[in-house]
């Protein structure tokens, strides 16, 4: 019998099913993340994202099953136990945060924003020019469950999908293209759309900076769903207001919740969001059951000694 801690929001449906399933070979504690100082020290494993301090204090400690895919509250700081394994819940976001892609930039590119606006002070009113995404050509940086589910919902609108990750690979259904970060100045140029999906790792941290920003193709949107570490924001704000881009998409930031005084909520065509792009807890039930069917996959691969599933290299950062 060992004890699994589960400090996500874990509704009945979902108790049921692992006591259920596993009853008889595991004792289940749900805990609120803030309520964990007498049951911490006895926990084998935890399905839930805690901070590194409280997974520390952990002694029996053998396995963490993170309930977001983001990884870099662990990776990028020292004091991870070493004989403690990670996995992540990659391959439960990629349709909510594709889809919030796509919402997103066809809103903008359609201006609906102008229009919503238009609305509350009953103006009947032309917003002007719109743009399309027939022809045009997106790249994606990263290329994984996210990265691919973006380019896989870019592809029936007539785009052309370059992607950009670690190791260079051949063309694949929804990829026209794969090219390495290390060409990515190359490629820059030739992108109406540059969508940002990778983990925080120092390779991507501060890669969109002012100099790649003032290589992307005068006009062009730039989306960001990954980590706010990606993009260099003063740059950013100093290129935007010098009216280089046509826009940007931004869930995520270098600082959360984004400061009421920075310069990026004044913007014109820039779209705020509060980090909610991949939610999935109170957000989306569909993401919700994807995050438990994969905890409830490894559970089964850790109890019967087998290799799990996304698990994570602490020293890659993914």
């Amino acid at each position: 019998m060992i004890n699994v801690l589960i400090t996500s929001p874990c509704n009945e449906s979902a108790r049921s099913a692992f006591q259920s399933k596993f009853g008889g070979r595991c004792s289940f504690i749900f805990r609120s993340p803030d309520n964990i100082s007498d049951v911490i020290g006895s926990a084998d494993a935890i399905i839930g994202v805690l901070p590194l301090e409280d997974i520390q204090k952990a002694e029996n400690l053998r396995w963490v099953q993170m309930t977001q895919a983001g990884t870099d509250r662990y990776t990028c700081h020292d004091g991870f136990p070493a004989d403690v394994i990670l996995t992540n819940a990659s391959g439960a976001f990629g349709v909510t945060i594709s889809e919030y892609v796509m919402g997103a930039v066809l809103s903008l590119y359609r201006r609906f924003p102008v229009y919503s606006d238009n609305m509350k002070h009953s103006l009947w009113q032309d917003a002007g020019a719109e743009r399309t995404l027939f022809g045009e050509t997106v790249l994606i940086l990263g290329t994984g469950d996210i990265g691919s589910n973006i380019a896989k919902r870019m592809k029936p609108f007539g785009v052309k999908t370059i992607g950009v990750k670690r190791t260079k690979s051949a063309p694949s259904k929804y990829f026209d293209e794969f090219h390495t970060i290390d060409e990515l100045d190359a490629f820059l140029p030739c992108a109406d759309i540059v969508i940002g999906c990778v983990p925080n790792t120092p390779l991507t941290d501060g890669l969109l900076n002012e100099k790649r920003l003032r290589l992307m193709k005068q006009n062009s949107l730039l989306v960001n769903v990954g980590r706010g570490t990606l993009i260099d924001e003063a740059a950013l704000i100093k290129v935007m207001s010098e009216g280089h881009l046509y826009g940007a998409v931004l869930d995520v930031f270098e600082e959360e919740p984004l400061p009421a005084g920075s310069p990026l909520w004044k913007l014109p065509n820039v779209m705020i969001t509060p980090h909610i792009s991949g939610k999935g807890f109170s957000h989306s039930p569909a993401t919700e059951r994807m995050i438990w069917d994969i905890a409830a996959e490894n559970l089964s691969r850790f109890l019967n000694g087998e290799p799990l599933i996304h698990t994570v290299d602490i020293k890659k950062g993914y």
